[in-house]
């Protein structure tokens, strides 16, 4: 749960005024500053320059208004004045601009907007979200809910370093929204080999893979209501059923874990469930821990 600013990737669509009132909305709860953030475009910046037959600094000034006035009337609803007035416009490309305004910020979290069950490329133009999500270093949460209230919070781990700062952020939402809460693990099955001397046992693998969840896993979700669950599958499979049967709000994985967490950010795990959001999902970069040796 962020204790320092929030940044909100904002433009004048329904998804970018909803980013912008959950950003808020967590703002107010943990009492911290809400930075709205919008990239325009700079039509010309292409067009060969000295050959362009207007005066580009005045053009820039143009579009940076009219930029303002239109977030500002499409936001005025729901959005206090106070932080409308420190709305952040500037010519550049999205992803660029809120790694940019999120650093000078000192921002703990980063909230984008995204459509509802469809891909998540298209509002805020080409993968934003996506080239924001792979280098950030604070949480990022892709939002593509309508309100600006969390009803259960799912958390999908597997048991690396990354389980604990990933369920311990996950558990601050929670708290944070009154929201039921639930920890889940998805044991993959065993790969099928043909040239393995000796076959696999699956069944032996799923239990000790669960013994050892319960282990180093579920003690986490101690002091709290939390529901524990393990699922057997292909992990972005089992996770977007689960969303779906459990109706689950947001759904917080971590960025960097050993095994399916660890694809979030280099293969089609992160597409399909980035692109083709089953719900809200927070993403939260853990670092790997530095070798004791060193």
């Amino acid at each position: 749960m962020p204790q320092r600013s929030i940044v909100a990737g904002v433009d004048d669509s329904p998804e970018g005024v909803r980013s912008a009132n959950l950003a808020w909305a967590i703002a107010s709860k943990c009492g911290v500053d809400c930075c709205l953030v919008h990239a325009a475009r700079e039509y010309w910046a292409t067009s060969g320059g000295t050959d362009v037959p207007i005066d580009v600094g005045t053009m820039n000034r143009a579009v940076l208004q009219i930029a303002t006035e239109q977030l500002t009337e499409a936001l005025s609803p729901t959005i206090p004045q106070e932080t409308l007035a420190n709305l952040d416009v500037r010519l550049g490309r999205a992803a660029v601009l809120i790694r940019d305004v999120a650093a000078e910020c000192d921002a703990g979290l980063v909230v984008l907007g995204a459509k509802h069950h469809a891909a998540v490329t298209r509002w805020m133009g080409g993968s934003t979200v996506h080239n924001v999500v792979r280098t950030s270093k604070v949480p990022v949460l892709v939002s593509c809910m309508d309100g600006t209230t969390i009803n259960r919070v799912l958390v999908a781990v597997d048991l690396s370093y990354a389980a604990t700062p990933t369920v311990n952020e996950a558990k601050r939402y929670a708290q944070l929204f009154g929201a039921e809460f639930r920890i889940m693990h998805v044991i993959e099955p065993l790969p099928l080999i043909a040239a393995l001397p000796i076959a696999l046992d699956q069944n032996a693998y799923y239990r000790i893979s669960e013994e050892q969840f319960n282990k180093t896993v579920a003690q986490l979700a101690e002091g709290t209501d939390a529901d524990v669950v393990v699922r057997h599958g292909v992990a972005d499979d089992a996770v977007t059923a689960e969303v779906a049967e459990w109706s689950a709000d947001l759904l917080v994985v971590g960025s960097h874990g050993k095994g399916w967490v660890d694809r979030l950010l280099v293969g089609s795990t992160t597409e399909r469930l980035l692109s083709h959001l089953p719900t809200s999902t927070l993403v939260v970069p853990v670092p790997a821990p530095q070798d004791s040796d060193s």
